[in-house]
């Protein structure tokens, strides 16, 4: 519901719109200052910690919270509420500002303080930030812990922050990467067992072909962490050549055809895509359509098809995979965000990939669109040309 806010004439879709002035933050920074406990107490924490008040705008910060952001000058830090400060790629859709975004409503960190000052009580949950610092994006996933906290007959909030971005990708590599290749493995090793025992040529000719899909995807999967590690560590070298982007769309139709996602689902090259070439990384690049493929065949039920398409736009190149799904309005706003997933909690990386290897190593861009009517296509535009 779109909330109107007659005070300010600023609109929210969520939290409140409203701001305290630069004075009133001044004088709350100056009476939390004044007393050498707060100071002390807060800087003591071991993790990011601000002070902030009851608008959501901070008043106070630890060390910790200076070092994380970088910061010279923390008075300039005040006033700002908690994703203003880190760069949330959100804080400025709206001019009122954090908080008051529609994708803000899936916010952890707006949510804990919100909650938290209504129950008067400690919250604490988990936020997905995406942020973005001299047109780079980064990736962040946080705790965030919002507690009540009244000083001199004023209402504040305490809250500190724990970066659980490490945590959360070992926990996704340890229940998707170890979970899917272990079953790959062990589908291998029972047609391994099957092949060994059967004395009907044509019969192992049929695990010929299953051993030979299923090491395929063994391999995919391992490729494919590997590039994302390698990714998010800046330690991957695109190498760019001049590649066909029908080649481009062919060869990722090839292997996703033979993959168990692909099992009684339709895969079509449109008949109207285009063959052109461009400068890139054309393993990146497929590792980025199989991505959406195989995204687009898992929200795809039995006999349905899914297209691909690339497209000439005279400076760039269109390439996108439609499916007939619906993407929900709560999935919309957190797509490309790591750890997010439509697929259950612990998944989450097939979207959030896309757009870190489209981004930051292809120097294109992603996006979708997605209505009841026509389902939903992803995309992915890419200079024509490109020189590293």
């Amino acid at each position: 519901m779109l909330l109107k806010f007659a005070v300010m004439d600023l609109e929210s879709f969520f939290a409140s719109p409203e701001r305290a002035s630069l004075s009133q933050i001044d004088e709350d920074n100056r009476i939390l200052v004044s007393d050498e406990y707060v100071s002390v107490i807060i800087n003591a924490m071991p993790e990011i910690a601000a002070i902030i008040n009851k608008d959501r705008q901070i008043v106070f910060s630890n060390d910790a919270l200076i070092n994380f952001l970088g910061v010279i000058d923390k008075k300039g830090l005040f006033g700002l509420r908690p994703g203003e400060a880190l760069n949330c790629i959100n804080a400025n859709l709206m001019e009122a500002g954090c908080g008051t975004s529609e994708n803000c409503r899936y916010c952890g960190a707006v949510n804990a303080i919100v909650e938290s000052q209504n129950n008067n009580a400690k919250v604490t949950k988990e936020c997905r930030i995406t942020t973005k610092v001299n047109d780079k994006h980064e990736f962040l996933d946080l705790r965030v812990t919002s507690t009540p906290f009244v000083f001199k007959d004023k209402t504040y909030s305490i809250l500190s922050v724990d970066d659980i971005s490490d945590e959360k990708r070992r926990s996704m590599l340890e229940r998707i990467f170890f979970h899917d290749i272990i079953n790959i493995a062990g589908g291998l090793r029972g047609f391994a067992e099957l092949l060994k025992e059967s004395p009907d040529p044509k019969e192992m000719e049929k695990y010929i072909n299953v051993v030979d899909r299923l090491s395929n995807e063994l391999l995919e999967e391992i490729l494919s962490q590997r590039a994302l590690a390698n990714a998010e560590n800046g330690e991957l070298e695109p190498n760019f050549n001049l590649v066909s982007s029908l080649d481009i769309l062919r060869d990722s139709v090839s292997y996703l055809s033979v993959h168990s996602v692909a099992v009684k689902k339709n895969i079509v090259i449109s008949s109207d895509a285009d063959d052109l070439s461009l400068k890139t990384d054309d393993v990146l690049l497929k590792r980025v359509i199989i991505n959406m493929l195989k995204n687009a065949l898992e929200a795809s039920k039995f006999d349905e098809t899914v297209t691909l398409n690339c497209i000439d736009e005279v400076n760039s190149i269109f390439f996108s995979v439609h499916n007939n799904a619906f993407m929900p309005k709560e999935a919309q706003l957190q797509v490309f965000q790591r750890s997010f997933s439509t697929k259950g909690k612990n998944r989450g990386l097939g979207t959030y990939s896309i757009k870190l290897l489209t981004e930051r190593y292809l120097k294109g861009s992603v996006g979708f669109e997605t209505n009841q009517e026509d389902g939903t296509t992803f995309f992915v535009k890419l200079p024509k040309k490109f020189s590293n």
